[in-house]
């Protein structure tokens, strides 16, 4: 039995938030009007350098797509270096809806996919050290990222991020830097609602610099703002690099996480949440809801340029996760012939190989390459009480093996057609084998065993032609997403099986945008994008204590978004990015739900917004440093329009704008250290929404005020 940390006293609620989008609309049209007010030869342009495809690194002034990148020092500067919601916000395109609640994660969005995810990240692919981070079905977690050791996170959005596969929404990449002296370097903090953290880490070489490493542990605690939120959190992560010269890289990758208790808040419905702005629902205390996860991995990659113009790639790993989570279901629901129960204990294995070779020439490179992955899951649900008892593990009511299996050929292209016009393009065949053996037979429950096949491509072309400091592109292509493991489980008419009928979804996605590299080190980019998607997956039914999907019909997602960074004078920096996206749903559909013991059917109408997605939201900061950088301080500011909480768009959680404050310094030594104030004006708002959540529980409340002081030292200074 893990050690309870004990947990504070929740705290009073807070003045109400009111929606405040002028930020935004000001971030938006300096965005898209300062690259016109640059004058030239202001400076040297600066650039983010390269960024890689699929294993291939290729100059940003040739890459013919939208892509952000966030450096590692932007990432820990005056950060708590707990989640990615910290810092991706900066980057175009892209929303982050904090839950405040760790046992679900927090919700990133990419031109509005993965919205729909009610635990975890959904739509985006997620890639750390080569290790994927999204499972072979789609579903993945951004725990796994080493935040305090990662060199750079890239952000590839649009058609060109298809090229990745089982994502829709784009592909987030990281990786860690092993660059940079030997040494040791710790790190602690201390902050509001018995929040803390610490972490060590080592930096090393070998004398003839061809092995280098690096090492990092932490260990994360919060007793949460609400009661009933507390978390702990330790993760271990390595990486260690064999590069005996230029030609050829061995990179190994081990890592673990270890979440021994997690308690769920649960959401709040709408008459709860104006009455008790930073409460908890009864139901979250009586089921006690909480989780359990272990998390443990290790990666292997070779990479050999064995003659001019011509290189190989080996790359393997292996994942193993534990998850046990207690849910808030009714007793009549669980105790339901065809229910699950309400406790989830699932073991999950991984494992996937991929190989290529790239051909370069002196205009153009070619590579083609496989993958193979394989997930073997072990799930049981049980009842989550015995007798009146609530809260603790009862009778068995689901007990099966799932099997994904994935083939996946791929071939990229890029091509310099002319002296300053460049082409990349993408293919890719996956096929996908999703198998379920029910273990778990009894009167009313039938085998929900079943197999299903998926045969998918994706496909991308872009354009970019440079010009002086900058480049415009253009970009096309067609990608797609299966159902999830537990979308599949069950048929939407209650009958016993696989649900063989749900397909996977498509979208044909196209964009155009420019990006500048101008004087004082200013950059700015805005792209234009248009995303139809068919057969996109949404609940159907939620019958005698299951939840099943379908395929709603049609979508469209018609966005832009800008960026803008740069410095002005000798000490003050800024940063600005905007989105604005319209989704909806192009064509009707019905689901039923199982509502006070009648079955009711409710109908989506055309033109309904897509749920969990803000028609406009934003991130801006502006910051000061003293001579030498000593000193630093920024104001960062985060805007969002209102966002619907389901697919009939019945309610939304308002729009808000919430303002943050860090300081930062260094010292002589190594020694450094920070101090911040999030949510400022201690602002009430929802920070994120459960879409389509089945007892009206949609709203997920943001943290209130507060404080974080922390210090560190690193002996390499």
């Amino acid at each position: 039995m893990p050690f309870r940390f004990p947990r504070p006293a929740r705290c009073t609620p807070l003045a109400r938030a009111k929606p405040h989008l002028a930020p935004l609309a000001c971030a938006l049209a300096l965005a898209c009007a300062a690259p016109a007010a640059a004058q030239p030869g202001g400076g040297d342009a600066t650039t983010l350098d390269r960024v890689r495809v699929l294993g291939a690194a290729r100059a940003l002034s040739d890459f013919p797509g939208a892509v952000g990148a966030i450096d590692g020092e932007t990432l820990r500067a005056g950060q708590r270096q707990v989640s990615l919601a910290e810092t991706l916000a900066r980057v175009p395109g892209v929303g982050v809806l904090d839950r405040q609640n760790y046992a679900q994660d927090l919700q990133i969005q990419s031109r509005g996919f993965g919205a729909r995810s009610t635990f975890g990240i959904r739509g985006i692919k997620l890639v750390v050290d080569g290790i994927p981070a999204s499972a072979l079905d789609g579903q993945g977690q951004a725990a796994n990222f080493p935040l305090g050791m990662l060199e750079r996170v890239e952000v590839l959005r649009g058609p060109l991020a298809l090229q990745y596969g089982n994502a829709a929404g784009g592909a987030i990449v990281a990786e860690t830097g092993l660059d940079g002296a030997p040494g040791a370097a710790a790190e602690a903090w201390a902050g509001s609602h018995g929040s803390h953290r610490a972490s060590v880490g080592v930096r090393g070489a070998s004398a003839d610099q061809a092995w280098r490493w690096r090492a990092l542990g932490s260990h994360f605690v919060t007793g949460g703002e609400r009661p009933h939120s507390a978390a702990e959190r330790a993760q271990l992560d390595a990486v260690a690099q064999w590069s005996p010269d230029p030609q050829r890289r061995l990179r190994l990758v081990a890592g673990g996480l270890s979440q021994p208790f997690t308690d769920d808040p649960l959401g709040l419905a709408r008459a709860q949440w104006r009455r008790e702005p930073h409460g908890t629902d009864p139901a979250a205390l009586a089921f006690d809801t909480r989780k359990r996860i272990d998390n443990a991995q290790a990666g292997v990659r070779w990479e050999h340029g064995y003659a001019p113009g011509r290189s190989y790639w080996l790359g393997g790993y292996a994942i193993r996760r534990g998850i046990e989570q207690y849910l808030a279901l009714p007793v009549a629901a669980q105790r339901a012939p065809t229910s699950a129960g309400g406790v989830i204990d699932l073991d999950r294995r991984s494992a996937g190989f991929d190989a290529g070779h790239r051909w370069e020439g002196a205009r153009g490179a070619l590579a083609l390459g496989v993958e193979f992955g394989r997930l073997d899951e072990d799930r049981q649900g049980y009842e989550n009480f015995v007798g009146e008892r609530l809260g603790v593990r009862g009778r068995l009511r689901r007990d099966e093996d799932n099997r994904i299996a994935s083939r996946e050929a791929f071939a990229l292209g890029d091509l310099r057609l002319a002296e300053h016009w460049t082409a990349l393009a993408g293919l890719r065949q996956a096929r996908l084998r999703f198998e379920s053996d029910d273990r778990y037979l009894a009167p009313g429950n039938g085998d929900d065993s079943g197999r299903i096949d998926y045969r998918e491509t994706a496909a991308s072309l872009g354009l970019a032609r440079a010009f002086g400091r900058g480049e415009v592109f253009a970009s096309a292509g067609r990608g797609f997403e299966t159902p999830t493991v537990t979308e599949l489980s069950y048929r939407p008419d209650g009958g016993a099986g696989f649900n063989r009928e749900l397909r996977a979804a498509s979208y044909d996605s196209a964009e155009v945008g420019a990006r500048w590299r101008l004087g004082e080190g200013l950059r700015a980019s805005v792209t234009a994008y248009r995303i139809d998607g068919e057969d996109e997956i949404v609940p159907a039914a939620n019958l005698g204590g299951r939840a099943s999907y379908a395929n709603a019909g049609r979508t469209r997602r018609e966005g832009l978004e800008a960026g803008l960074e740069g410095r002005f004078g000798a000490r003050w920096s800024y940063a600005l990015a905007a989105n604005w996206l319209r989704a909806r749903f192009v064509s009707p559909f019905a689901y039923r739900v199982f509502n006070g013991g009648a079955e009711q059917v409710r109908t989506v109408e055309a033109g309904n917004r897509v749920p969990g997605i803000p028609r406009a939201d934003g991130y801006a900061e502006l910051a000061w440093h003293s001579a030498g950088a000593r000193l630093q301080a920024a104001l960062e500011a985060r805007v969002s329009d209102r966002i619907a909480v389901d697919d009939r768009n019945s309610e939304f959680a308002p729009g808000y704008a919430t303002f943050a404050l860090r300081l930062q310094w260094r010292g002589r030594g190594g020694w450094h250290g920070f101090a911040r104030v999030d949510n400022l004006f201690d602002r009430e708002y929802a920070g994120s929404v459960i879409v389509n959540e089945g007892n009206g529980r949609y709203y997920e409340p943001a943290l209130g005020r507060g404080f974080t002081v922390g210090i560190g030292w690193d002996g390499a200074e």
